[in-house]
């Protein structure tokens, strides 16, 4: 994908309440807790433990071998979610996605870490990205909107995930 492939993100970004940082072994348990839960449901899970083992063992990878990937939320230094770029082999294009443990939901901190992962994008001259959103999280979609992403199609591959277009800062 040309300008993004090989292109290097900051492994640390700061906003207003959040630390965004690349990931860490630390955070391996809570994004094991995560996949275990029936909340994970709309994020490829539930995963049983060795499964989520990979996955996240893939989440610390794409940052060696792409220079991005997600970032795990810190809130006063207490991992409560993941934002940032996704887009491991075989994914059509970079996609913006972010998940929160339990319990972190409903405080903008999806939204907040979002945009300062899309506002950097954007800075870097990344064309505008996707998210990959399951037709039923309306939470998702309600952090899209408030992003300025608008729905584009559902993906042809996946036809049960909606292609969400985010904009350039709105």
């Amino acid at each position: 994908m040309s300008g993004i492939d090989g292109a290097l993100i900051p492994e640390r970004l700061r906003t207003e309440r959040l630390v965004l940082r690349r990931p860490e072994p630390c955070d391996l348990e809570p994004y094991i807790g995560f996949y275990a839960s029936p909340r994970s449901a709309m994020a490829l899970g539930p995963l049983d433990r060795p499964e989520a083992f990979k996955a996240f063992c893939v989440e610390l990878a794409l940052w060696d071998i792409k220079g991005f990937g997600n970032y795990t939320l810190l809130h006063h230094d207490v991992p409560i979610g993941l934002a940032g770029v996704w887009h491991p082999e075989g994914w059509d294009e970079a996609e913006i996605g972010w998940l929160l443990w339990e319990g972190h939901e409903g405080r903008g901190y999806a939204t907040e870490a979002a945009m300062a992962v899309r506002d950097l994008l954007e800075d870097l001259g990344w064309p505008p990205p996707a998210s990959y959103i399951d037709p039923a999280n309306h939470r998702s979609k309600a952090v899209a909107r408030r992003l300025g992403a608008r729905f584009e199609r559902h993906h042809a591959r996946w036809p049960d995930t909606e292609i969400w277009r985010h904009r350039h800062r709105v």
